[in-house]
């Protein structure tokens, strides 16, 4: 089975340059999924085909055109659910869940006990992505125009949550969100182009969070923490950052 899970060796830590690398490598993942197929299932290793997978204990479920689905661990699923283009849902560890619905989206998860929804149009979520990560949770739902745009990460460590709802890339900046750590929170609520990090690969943050609700083209970062706390609400192009314990809220 391929593994499509973008890893430290393979993403870059900082939000600008790591959503341009992760774009690269987003559509490396969605072109080279393997054979996708119109509707397959995988249960237990039974069924193996067609564009599903899965090892004994868990499941895999490819619905519709275009769908690719690999559940590989102990009591793991893999759900996903066809656009007009490519739909990859892939678990990797035990207890966890990946599901995928829309165009051109994808769902990862490494570790366990986690969990990774992507939903709509060119968009990315992965959680987790370390065999020993676990709590992590990813969520990224939004109807992008632009492909290889629109990501949203909670690896790096344990008990990490990131989500995107509606946010969606501008003109000239991906929209990016990241809980990259131990304990930290991430998130956008529509808006255009925002890049919100608590702690990135190569600085994990600490009981730290960034938001950004509405706003264009803002980058706010937290952490590395503990506590530290960032976030833009309608702003235009504005870089909020911090480091420690405190509150920087525009």
């Amino acid at each position: 089975m391929a593994t499509h899970i973008l890893t430290t060796k393979n993403r870059l830590g900082g939000a600008v340059l790591g959503a341009a690398a992760s774009g690269a490598l987003a559509l490396a993942a969605l072109s080279g999924a393997g054979a996708a197929s119109a509707t397959c299932a995988s249960i237990s290793g039974v069924g193996n085909g067609g564009g599903c997978t899965s090892s004994p204990t868990s499941f895999a479920v490819g619905i519709g055109s275009g769908t690719t689905a690999n559940a590989n661990g102990l009591f793991s699923g893999a759900i996903a659910v066809g656009g007009a283009g490519n739909t990859v849902a892939q678990s990797v560890g035990n207890f966890d869940l990946a599901y995928a619905n829309g165009t051109n989206t994808f769902a990862g998860v490494q570790g366990n006990f986690s969990a990774a929804v992507a939903q709509g149009k060119n968009v990315f979520a992965q959680a987790g992505n370390a065999s020993n990560q676990f709590g992590n949770f990813a969520v990224n739902v939004a109807n992008d125009p632009t492909p290889a745009s629109n990501f949203v990460f909670a690896d790096g460590g344990s008990g990490n949550v990131a989500f995107n709802l509606g946010g969606t890339a501008s003109a000239t900046k991906a929209n990016f969100v990241q809980a990259v750590g131990n304990g930290t929170l991430a998130g956008t609520v529509l808006g255009t182009g925002n890049s919100v990090s608590a702690g990135n690969l190569g600085n994990l943050a600490t009981l730290s969070s960034a938001f950004a609700f509405g706003g264009t083209n803002n980058t706010v970062t937290a952490g590395p923490g503990p506590l530290a706390i960032a976030g833009a609400i309608n702003q235009t192009g504005k870089t909020i950052t911090q480091t420690g314990p405190g509150f920087n809220v525009h």
